[in-house]
């Protein structure tokens, strides 16, 4: 028993203010990052959809005991509605556009931050502009740092300064008039007529947003308890995510072609048989037409382009088509321009593949970011075997890891990706300059203290780079490769073992950096155990006939002072490979190591992992549509 129905999203955000609308209490608290919040506001302000919300009137066989959403102020209110799907969408959207306080999200390194969102007006009118791009988001103090916090880029700690940059506040959507009123004195006192701006922003984007209406599915509290508990496995595990490929394939499928059985065949050759490219294993159907349409619509923009130089023999930037692949640009991928470069695109990622497997990236997990691949596969698409010269791949390398290293594909990775394959191309080709990425990479010597997880890029790159600079395994001696990767089962591991620092009572926070860890066969790892690294060295060199000095010139391929372990000092050792991980990180980026302290935004460290494994036992479904099958 339930309805369908819309409802204005004012409605909704103020039911969840007066606490008509709470979650139910065992709803775990976790937050969207960053790029999610900015994604669903941008979508919202465009009209688009962003699925449908579920709730269960109180009141019926079946109560659970009712919790505010996170931000709304405490206040004891029976509820009337509990919240079963969607709350991360409604919490979004309360604190961006509603609460006067700060939204809690996460940056791209999983700190968590308070953030304030603002529009950039005359960016959100500007056309060709992704509206993403138009959303801005400051720390809780409104002041952008940059340069480790000590210079200010932008600073919105004043009314007067919000008016001055033209960025008006995503939480006075609901409440504009005396923002607008501020903001049109503010120019008209300095000769500055806003009002058409003000009319075009009003009409264009704050009723988008004001009269969004977003469908719920209700149900009533006359539900049985089977019923209510079928609906609960259905939110948990239940739908399937419509992504841009099935609905390509729909489209596709009128002019007769079945693009699922061409992605199946050119999946099953990217990955290879029988000898497996571990490495692209994880390729997605999107991941490929992201590929595809960065090609297309590079394409259209060098056809524009010299159809200006031809008709006026000049080119204006802001007359050319952007290059694009986010989801409307793979919506509009046609059917003649997928044919056209899927075959290209296809060697593209093999070849991205064997670029991946040069540098020591071998198992899928080390992949820094899923986005690198579809850049490089790309990149060798467009350039063919201009990309394959050794001067090119020196270049194609300091990109690859500039982007690892400098953690730049974080977020707004699809607009990073279109600005950089083109930048890329020319690059390689001997065309252009190299891209901006290049530039804008920077790493800090004290993140290699914090580098404790694999989820961080610059962690899986540091276990690549260590591989590539030929460290060999304490036990065999062999260097790694495709075949001893998988076969020693090779992975990283600690050098002076967590049971031996625990003991020590060396933070965890410390022993568990990356600077504290290297690639080892599994058999090495076992061999160490929990001793100090004096004992282990000993049981070592006993069992394997190894002499001092051969184990001294293994350890020495790790980068490892071999007396600071024989010594069991820790500090020694930290000190001393910081030190060499530094120098290699400034070799593979081109560039010298940062060693200023401090942060552009005051963060908190969450466990990432933790957060993951929050976020999936919780069973939000938000953004995911069902796909029903007859």
């Amino acid at each position: 028993m339930f309805d369908a129905t819309k409802a204005d999203l004012k409605d909704i955000l103020r039911s969840a203010e007066e606490g008509r609308l709470q979650l139910p209490e065992f709803q775990r608290n976790y937050v969207w990052g960053d790029a999610d919040v900015r994604s669903l506001v941008a979508s919202v302000a465009k009209g688009f959809p962003v699925g449908a919300l579920l709730t269960l009137e109180t009141g019926g066989e079946i109560e659970f005991k009712p919790r505010l959403l996170e931000g709304v102020p405490a206040k004891e209110v029976r509820p009337a509605e509990l919240l079963l799907d969607g709350q991360q969408r409604i919490t979004s959207l309360y604190q961006a556009t509603w609460s006067a306080d700060p939204v809690c999200t996460t940056t791209t390194k999983s700190t968590v931050v308070k953030r304030y969102y603002y529009i950039d007006i005359k960016k959100s009118l500007t056309v060709g502009v992704d509206f993403e791009e138009a959303i801005l988001g400051v720390p809780a103090d409104k002041v952008v740092r940059r340069n480790f916090g000590k210079d200010v880029a932008l600073d919105l700690s004043t009314q007067e300064h919000e008016f001055e940059h033209d960025l008006f506040p995503l939480n006075r959507v609901f409440d504009t008039k005396s923002w607008f009123r501020g903001w049109w004195n503010y120019w008209n006192a300095r000769q500055r007529d806003v009002s058409g701006l003000e009319k075009d922003f009003d009409n264009d984007v704050l009723e988008q947003i004001q009269h969004y209406k977003m469908p719920i599915i209700r149900l009533d509290k006359r539900n049985s308890r089977e019923a209510i508990c079928l609906v609960f496995e259905k939110v948990n595990v239940g739908g399937k995510k419509l992504d841009a490929f099935e609905l390509v394939t729909a489209i596709y499928a009128a002019s007769g072609a079945n693009l699922r059985e061409d992605w199946a065949a050119r999946r099953a050759r990217i990955i290879g048989s029988p000898n497996r490219r571990d490495v692209l294993s994880q390729i997605a159907s999107t991941d490929f037409l992201q590929a595809c349409t960065l090609l297309h619509t590079r394409e259209l923009r060098l056809a524009r382009a010299a159809e200006l130089m031809r008709d006026k023999g000049k080119i204006e930037v802001k007359e050319l088509p952007q290059v694009s692949c986010n989801r409307d640009a793979l919506l509009g991928l046609p059917l003649h321009a997928y044919r056209k470069h899927a075959d290209a695109v296809e060697k593209g990622f093999v070849e991205a593949g064997g670029f991946l497997n040069e540098h020591k990236i071998i198992w899928h997990k080390d992949v820094p970011y899923p986005t690198l691949i579809v850049g490089l596969a790309a990149t060798f698409a467009i350039l063919g075997k201009a990309a394959q010269t050794a001067a090119a791949k020196e270049k194609l390398a300091r990109w690859f890891w500039s982007i690892t290293l400098g953690e730049l594909y974080g977020s707004s990775t699809e607009s990073r990706l279109a600005r950089d394959v083109p930048e890329l191309a020319e690059w390689l080709s001997g065309a252009g300059p190299h891209p901006r990425s290049v530039d804008e990479a920077l790493f800090q010597r004290d993140r290699l203290g914090s580098l404790r997880q694999r989820i961080s890029a610059a962690y899986k790159g540091l276990h690549a780079l260590l591989m590539r600079s030929g460290c060999r395994d304490f036990i065999n001696g062999r260097p790694t490769d495709l075949m001893t990767f998988f076969n020693d089962k090779i992975d990283i591991h600690h050098i002076f073992p967590q049971a031996w620092c625990k003991k020590k009572g060396i933070p965890p926070n410390v022993f568990n950096s990356i600077v504290n860890k290297t690639p080892l066969s599994k058999a090495s790892n076992i061999a160490i155990g929990g001793d100090a690294p004096s004992v282990y060295l000993r049981r070592i060199e006993q069992r394997q006939g190894l002499s001092p000095e051969a184990l001294d010139d293994i350890l020495r391929s790790h980068l490892i002072e071999p007396a600071h372990l024989r010594n069991d000092d820790f500090d020694a050792f930290f000190a001393a490979r910081m030190d060499a991980l530094a120098g290699v990180v400034a070799g593979a980026l081109g560039k010298a190591v940062v060693d200023e302290h401090g942060a552009d935004e005051a963060e908190e460290e969450v466990a990432a992992e933790e957060m993951a494994q929050e976020m999936a036992e919780a069973g939000d479904t938000d953004n995911m549509v069902e796909l029903e099958t007859a």
